[in-house]
């Protein structure tokens, strides 16, 4: 029998699938394969539904309709007022989001999805509206036509002969919880369109002989079922993937990624393969070793072809390489794809270089790889790409090579005198070509050098010297010999030098990448992960960094981080930027939304800064604004690196929010065993006392007049040394909490040693001791810094603990003495001594050990603990040794006071 149970790991992401979608409002789309199928009609009637069931239903934005049939639906439905916005000289109207966000229904009915808002508004795009609004909760309804899905567009422009402007991603069909498919024939929609149900008649006109012709329509109604059934299809698969018992193979589709103007639409190709096999998408850019971004327009199409493919679901990789085709062959066997899909213009055959077709060489490197090409009728002419960026020339360039060149006609001239053959002379020349090819710029200077380098050798080396003529029959062929030897050279050796450089570049990214993680493990506080983690993106972009620290959506503080390559009038126009109420209203929204905004992206994009959230533990702890430039975003490659570098910071703020958390876990720990020792101390340490003194007490009450004086007398000496030892206890318990929350004021002034002695002796002596103490002070009119309460509190509690563990008739000896700016203090007894394994935790709350005493009383343990606390305040430290050959002595240092006479 065939074990069906799910795997783990979807099972728990299908769980964390349904919380989410128990947080996230859910999309419904009713979907038309053209305009005036009944979309808003059905979407009216779906509305007026749901509140006849109880649903909080809202109008945000409904198109207006010449139908009164579609306007009646519209009764009875509360509508959000629109926004009129004035752009250009023209009012406009558009959704209120804030207004919808602010009413919070439960379900909000948004036409139009594909519209394209007022450049002014935080979306370029209704979807992004409706994308932020399902964010808080909110259910929507909505509308769109096929033709408006990404990855159709090059398809229905094909068939329609029309180029729709207005596109959603596919993400937005494929997420959407359900889809409900509005057909009519189209029969009946051309008939709607002549009674001027859908436009004006001479807009129904003009639509009749072009996009609404018959042919027209049933392919699109054919795209828009087959759309819908692969979507739901789709979805059926992933949530019963988990319990099929069938091993599925997934089809690995790869597209190659360039600047080229006709790259779109093979990338929507890729993209609709990808959807119709269900399978993963991925995109290939490889960046060439010698690219140069110098052409404005190529690295924007570059950079809209990368937001494309992550529109329409596809992974983007970057990699380095030369040679296109072994790139993507490369990456096809490591990754395992299964199909690639290339456009023609790639296979034009490259002028000057044999077998250059791509798809040959594909073949040759993966022969077993389906390739997809694309037909394109807008291919791009022939152009020499890389030539004209490096035909360029600087007059330092030409006194290297006049140097150069000066130098070898020197050595060869030498050479000649004494006879050496030619070839040697020749070698010099190519030898100048070779170090001229990595001393200066440009691609022309190859050129120009091997040319210099011929001429400059028939001038002086040939027959008739110091002439441009040859007679020679050899001259010819040796002058070409030399020029092209020269200028393959030069050229291997500028293509090793860029090659060299591109490779520093991508090992200083790399780098960067390693050092962020190496110094994000090792920063110890919040403040240093934040410092490293700016400094690390300082280093990639060269850019001015600000991060602003949030909490509950709130910002705390905000940190601006320079760069050493700006003026500081430039730095510091940034930083009043980043300060302004508007960018700090984009901050507040990446926040709130926890999306990325601001500058390259379609939501705040007029923003002056690149805004990425910072999430850790499922809250955004900060947003990194960086200040990009308007002209030049920042690059695919380096934006990829970007976000590892800001994972790698959300992971260490992770870490650091754990390890606090665990701190403060510990330090509960700790608090609530601490709680538990107290109350069992108490409940058995007090219990004794408090019933000695209440036993004693009831006997003089009922009994006194039976018993004899010297017995009374012993019964109020067991009284009075239990209150005692209770009054101690509560000092020490008082003296602890107020030291531990911070209230208890320190008096540091000089005090005589002798009379801090004799204090503490009388509050810790009784009438009745049994032990022998003493004190001795060298010299005797000793003084110390302290504060005298505090310090008799440690003297009185290390004598209780002497008389507490030693027997009686037990020697305890005071000493005070001199050291130079200090005074060293010891509390010497002969007792038992301490155990070596109690040592460790002596000055522990709670710690005690046998105890000696007659009555048994062992105490709470928080005497040495108290000592300890107390000395650390003044600056010192209690320490224990064994006094030989039996005993305990108990250390501790304080600074030498002095006292002024003349006070």
């Amino acid at each position: 029998m065939e074990d069906t149970r799910p795997i783990p790991e979807e099972l728990l992401a299908r769980i964390k699938q349904d919380d989410t979608d128990g947080i996230t409002g859910k999309l419904k789309i009713f979907l038309g394969y053209a305009a005036g199928v009944g979309k808003t009609y059905a979407m009216l009637e779906a509305a007026q539904l749901a509140k006849n069931l109880g649903t909080d239903v809202v109008v945000g934005y409904v198109e207006r309709h010449p139908r009164p049939e579609t306007t009646a639906l519209l009764v009875g439905l509360e509508r959000i007022p629109t926004r009129e916005i004035t752009y250009k000289g023209k009012v406009f109207e558009e959704l209120d989001i804030d207004a919808v966000i602010k009413r919070k229904p439960e379900l909000v009915l948004i036409d139009e999805l594909a519209h394209t808002n007022v450049p002014t508004m935080r979306h370029l795009k209704r979807f992004g509206d409706v994308e932020e609004l399902l964010a808080k909760g909110i259910h929507v309804y909505t509308t769109v036509n096929i033709q408006h899905i990404e990855s159709l567009h090059d398809l229905i422009e094909e068939i329609t002969g029309v180029k729709v402007r207005e596109h959603i991603p596919d993400y937005m069909i494929d997420h959407a919880a359900q889809i409900k498919l509005v057909d009519i024939e189209p029969d009946d929609l051309i008939q709607r369109l002549k009674e001027g149900k859908i436009y004006h008649p001479t807009q129904a006109e003009k639509a009749l002989n072009f996009f609404f012709r018959k042919q027209n329509l049933v392919a699109l109604r054919e795209i828009a079922l087959r759309r819908t059934a692969d979507t739901i299809y789709h979805q059926k698969t992933q949530q019963s993937k988990s319990s099929d018992p069938c091993i599925h193979v997934e089809e690995h589709i790869l597209v190659g990624i360039s600047s080229s103007p006709t790259n779109a639409k093979v990338i929507r190709t890729a993209a609709r393969l990808s959807q119709a096999l269900h399978g993963k998408f991925t995109a290939l850019y490889v960046q060439k070793n010698d690219w140069n971004d110098s052409n404005k327009a190529n690295a924007q199409r570059l950079q809209q072809h990368i937001k494309l493919t992550e529109q329409l679901g596809g992974h983007v990789v970057i990699v380095q390489e030369d040679d296109i085709a072994a790139a993507i062959a490369n990456y096809a066997k490591i990754s395992g794809v299964t199909k690639l899909v290339i456009g023609r213009t790639a296979l034009k055959k490259k002028w000057g270089v044999p077998h250059s077709k791509i798809s040959d060489r594909l073949n040759d490197f993966v022969p077993n790889l389906a390739i997809h090409i694309v037909p394109d009728e807008e291919n791009e002419s022939i152009r020499f790409l890389g030539v004209r960026p490096q035909i360029k020339f600087e007059w330092m360039d030409l006194f290297k090579m006049l140097a150069v060149f000066g130098l070898a006609s020197l050595i060869g001239l030498f050479f000649f005198a004494y006879g050496l053959k030619e070839s040697n002379i020749i070698t010099i020349y190519i030898l100048g070509v070779l170090i001229l090819a990595t001393w200066t710029t440009g691609w022309i200077m190859s050129m120009i050098s091997s040319l210099i380098a011929v001429l400059t050798y028939n001038f002086l080396f040939t027959e008739p010297r110091f002439s441009f003529e040859a007679y020679h029959q050899d001259y010819p062929m040796t002058f070409i010999i030399m020029f092209l030897s020269g200028f393959i050279t030069s050229s291997l050796t500028r293509k090793v030098k860029e090659q060299a450089s591109a490779a520093v570049r991508k090992s200083y990214r790399m780098e960067v990448l390693l050092e962020t993680n190496r110094k994000l493990q090792h920063a110890k506080s919040i403040e240093e992960i934040i410092n490293e983690g700016m400094a690390q993106i300082i280093k990639l972009v060269e850019k001015p960094v600000c991060f602003f620290e949030i909490n509950n959506n709130l910002i705390i503080k905000s940190a601006f981080f320079k760069t050493d390559s700006m003026t500081d009038i430039e730095n510091k126009e940034i930083a009043a930027a980043f300060e302004s109420a508007s960018e700090r209203g984009v901050v507040i929204w990446a926040a709130s939304n926890t999306h990325v905004a601001g500058m390259s992206t379609d939501i705040f994009p007029a923003a002056q800064a690149y805004y990425l959230p910072v999430v850790s533990g499922g809250n955004v702890k900060g947003v990194i604004g960086i200040a990009l430039s308007k002209e030049w975003p920042l690059p695919a490659f380096e934006r990829h690196i970007l976000h590892a570098i800001i994972n790698d910071f959300s992971f260490a703020i992770d870490k650091w929010y754990l390890q606090k958390r665990n701190e403060e876990v510990a330090r509960e720990a700790e608090l609530e065993q601490m709680r538990a020792n107290l109350l069992r101390a108490i409940s058995h340490d007090l219990r004794t006392p408090l019933t000695s003194i209440s036993g004693n007490a009831d006997i003089l009450l009922t009994s006194g007049k039976l018993i004899n004086d010297r017995e009374k007398n012993q019964l109020y000496q067991d009284i009075y040394n239990n209150s005692k030892w209770l009054v101690q206890m509560v000092e020490n318990l008082l003296a602890v909490s107020r030291l531990e929350d911070g209230h208890f004021a320190i008096e540091m002034q000089p005090e005589l040693i002798e009379d801090i002695f004799q204090e503490a002796l009388l509050h810790s002596v009784h009438l009745n001791n049994t032990h022998k103490i003493s004190y001795h002070i060298e010299p005797e009119l000793l003084f110390a810094l302290m504060d005298a309460r505090l310090m008799i509190q440690v003297i009185i509690n290390i004598i209780d603990n002497a008389l507490t563990y030693t027997p009686a008739g037990s020697e305890i000896t005071l000493n005070a003495k001199e050291v130079g700016d200090n005074v060293h203090f010891s509390i010497i007894d002969n007792g038992p001594g301490i155990e070596d394994s109690l040592k460790a935790r002596l000055f522990e709350p709670f710690t005690t050990g046998k105890v000696q005493r007659s009555d048994s009383r062992r105490g709470l343990g928080l005497g040495l603990s108290l000592c300890q606390t107390i000395l650390k305040l003044h600056g010192s430290e209690l320490t224990v040794t064994d006094n030989k050959p039996i005993g305990t002595i108990f250390i501790f240092p304080l600074k030498k006071g002095a006292v002024n006479i003349n006070e």
